[in-house]
């Protein structure tokens, strides 16, 4: 059953992450990656949000947990094409928007997860 749900959710993170991601491009029409950092900065709060309150509540139980952390997140957070998108820009020479993409990725994604956590922790 666990393998099953996050099979499920793990198709529904990366479908989710494809429309959105697409839609974002779409929308800015920029070159610069911020459907992947949507994608990541929305995963890192609701990862640290939902992952937390699960754990503190227990809600829910211990399969579905799993299938929504593990597999909901690691199909809509997207680390591998962050890395191949920063490489990228580098080979180009763009120098300055891969320092501002590595930045706001690291650190609004680690204050993200910390606004999740402390958000599920006042529940």
């Amino acid at each position: 059953m666990r393998l099953t749900l996050i099979a499920v959710f793990g198709a529904i993170g990366t479908l989710t992450r494809y429309g959105l991601q697409g839609f974002v491009h779409a929308s800015t029409g920029s070159m610069f990656p911020y459907g992947t950092l949507l994608i990541n900065l929305t995963g890192c709060f609701f990862l640290g949000l939902i992952g937390q309150f699960t754990l503190n509540r227990m809600v829910i139980s211990p399969d579905w947990r799993v299938a929504i952390t593990v597999g909901l997140f690691g199909g809509y957070t997207t680390f591998s094409s962050f890395g191949w998108e920063t490489a990228k820009m580098l080979e180009e020479g763009e120098w300055l928007p891969a320092a501002t993409y590595v930045a706001t990725s690291v650190v609004a994604g680690l204050l993200l997860s910390i606004a999740g956590i402390r958000l599920a922790n006042r529940f």
